[in-house]
């Protein structure tokens, strides 16, 4: 099972970091901000994917959905179905942005199957073919699911929390996988801040890899404040402090193999 960091940037873009986008082996992508379409290509991945799992509706998470639409229609002429597994509205979001940027009507060559997922703190599956991927609500605003993904061939799993601050649901999915992907948008010093706008610090996310006993702890969104190697290495340390796990806080296009 092979995890690939497409885009690592918490909410504002820099010039070396895309928004958020993890990609799974070669098909399976989690969550699309701006920049996706771009180093998918570079990679050449682009027309490998079969499912996009949106955690939530916010910009930095799945605008980048349209430019690979666009690439769809244009470049590749696309003819194999899409499965995009998103919160409640995903449909409506996406057919309406594509009708809002004049995008033709009827031009894709392929089918869009759209997998809601209810607004519940249940589990729920989303899929169970090559992948078996189940999803908790986390806690954030607006409604963002953690995504649990099990390569069914491979009998290995990662977990990946998108954007919220620590809560109990995390672990129901997340225990004993060979990743939990926290997001780690603010250091521990601005812990109230983080967890008023629904965040993780590094030590929320490694008191939750050492209650889930994960085999790695992957810190991710990581916030613009964080501008120099020196400041990332200070939240990996703080994550260390705390953690019975390897930490690693996830560049772009950084691959691990699992």
């Amino acid at each position: 099972m092979k995890v690939t960091f497409i885009g690592t940037a918490g909410s504002a873009l820099t010039a070396e970091l895309s928004y958020s986008s993890i990609l799974i082996n070669d098909d399976l992508l989690l969550d699309c901000g701006e920049g996706t379409t771009q180093k998918l290509i570079k990679l050449g991945y682009i027309n490998n994917l079969k499912i996009i799992c949106i955690t939530h509706l916010h910009n930095d998470h799945f605008i980048g959905l349209f430019s690979i639409l666009w690439y769809y229609w244009i470049e590749t002429q696309r003819k194999t179905p899409l499965k995009i597994i998103g919160p409640p509205k995903t449909e409506y979001t996406i057919r309406k942005i594509l009708e809002l940027i004049n995008t033709p009507k009827n031009v894709f060559n392929f089918k869009m199957i759209f997998r809601e997922l209810k607004d519940t703190n249940e589990i729920q599956v989303a899929e169970k073919n090559t992948y078996k991927i189940t999803a908790i609500k986390m806690e954030h605003q607006p409604i963002n699911f953690g995504f649990r993904i099990e390569d069914i061939s491979e009998k290995k799993a990662i977990f990946y929390t998108g954007d919220t601050k620590s809560n109990e649901r995390i672990l129901k999915l997340s225990k004993n996988c060979e990743l939990l992907i926290c997001e780690c948008t603010f250091p521990d010093e601005l812990s109230e801040f983080a967890h008023k706008y629904n965040h993780c610090t590094p030590y929320d996310a490694a008191i939750l890899g050492n209650k889930a006993e994960v085999k790695k702890l992957v810190l991710t969104h990581i916030s613009s404040i964080f501008q120099n190697e020196e400041e990332l290495e200070k939240i990996k340390n703080q994550a260390k402090q705390q953690s019975k796990n390897e930490v690693i806080v996830a560049k772009d296009l950084l691959t691990l193999e699992i």
